[in-house]
């Protein structure tokens, strides 16, 4: 029985301890030399090149079109509307009559202060006669100057007032639309059209105040606006405004542009870009080669290893320091030099000498 028991013993301690052999030593051991030699299959991704390009340096804003001159025509005087001598939306020219009031009453009136000119004229030349010899007091000479002179004053009055009933373009440019009609009763300073000067007009914008060094006047500017997709304008700085206003923290910039094809219109909502200096070289990426984390911004820069049987490709993570935001791209400030690859997509299966292969005929997440 006792040596039943022993050879049991010995049995079951055999077993046990070609388990516990075989999986504390000689299991983890071979573990350890298959992950040792083993390599994943490479990681599928999408590259591009860091790319070397120029860029001006620029400041944006919105602003407004304003035209050059702008009134809206009044007339000085009240009267009855005779003829209208223009159409909405006509071009005139600087002295071009656009209105004319009734001015029979008026040349009815002037013909009798011609008439009392006449008179004081004649009574003027009578009593200089007279003064010659002494003929006529001096009150009566001097009263009778006064004469001549009033009705003189008095006519030109009048013939300014007729001239006045013809209302008249004060510049060239372009009319609204009129707001009077044949007939009516004018009133003055009452409103007839308005009248823009269009050949040049300014585009007004502001910017923060820490850029006022960099504005000045002659910079180019660029202005796009939304009537006219696709077509940039070109004008120049020609007024920057004298103080910071206290309420934005803004000042004020004019620009002039030539519009001679009359495109742009006073009241235009416009985008601007503002050249602020010369062109410069820099390094850019795809953003979305840019992986972004709290201790640093990296890329994967690939490497290629090449041997005679193969050459193979691994990556390399890079810091970097980024700049501009260049729609879509991202300035290279260091780190990373012009020409060389980065992976734009399959980032998050990469680790520092992973071996990939690039396929950019797929968008890969």
């Amino acid at each position: 029985m006792l040596k039943r028991m022993s050879i049991m013993i010995i049995i079951l301690s055999i077993i046990f301890g070609g388990i516990f052999w075989f999986l504390g030593y000689f299991k983890p051991m071979m573990v350890n030399q298959y992950f040792s030699s083993f390599q994943p299959p490479p990681a599928t991704i999408s590259s591009a090149y860091a790319e070397k390009t120029s860029r001006t340096p620029f400041l944006e804003s919105i602003g407004s079109v304003v035209a050059v001159q702008e009134v809206i025509v009044t007339s000085e005087v009240a009267g009855l509307i005779k003829s209208i001598e223009f159409v909405s939306g006509q071009d005139v020219k600087a002295g071009d009559r656009l209105i004319k009031l009734d001015t029979a009453v008026d040349k009815a009136e002037l013909k009798g202060l011609i008439a009392s000119g006449k008179l004081a004229e004649a009574n003027f030349k009578r009593d200089k006669q007279l003064i010659e010899r002494k003929a006529v007091s001096s009150l009566n000479y001097e009263t009778s100057i006064a004469g001549l002179r009033n009705a003189e004053a008095k006519i030109e009055s009048q013939k300014a007032t007729i001239r006045k009933k013809s209302i008249r373009a004060p510049f060239n440019g372009k009319l609204g639309i009129r707001k009077v009609d044949l007939g009516e009763y004018l009133q003055a300073g009452s409103p007839i059209v308005s009248l823009q000067a269009l050949d040049q007009v300014y585009v007004n914008f502001t910017l923060p105040e820490q850029h006022f060094s960099k504005v000045a006047v002659g910079q180019v500017s660029k202005i796009k606006v939304a009537a006219w997709k696709g077509r940039e304008f070109t004008g120049k700085v020609s007024a920057i405004d004298a103080r910071i206003n206290e309420a934005t923290r803004n000042f004020t910039i004019q620009v002039t542009i030539d519009n001679q094809d009359h495109a742009l219109l006073p009241g235009m909502f416009s985008e601007i870009r503002l050249i602020t200096g010369t062109p410069r070289e820099l390094v850019t990426v795809p953003e979305h080669a840019i992986d972004p984390k709290l201790y640093g911004t990296s890329v994967f820069v690939i490497i290629e290893d090449k041997t005679e049987a193969e050459t193979m490709l691994t990556v390399e993570r890079r810091y970097i320091q980024t700049g501009l935001s260049l729609g879509g791209n991202i300035e290279i400030t260091s780190g990373l030099k012009a020409g060389e690859q980065v992976v734009t997509a399959g980032q998050l299966k990469l680790q520092n000498g992973s071996r990939v292969v690039i396929n950019n005929t797929i968008k890969l997440n």
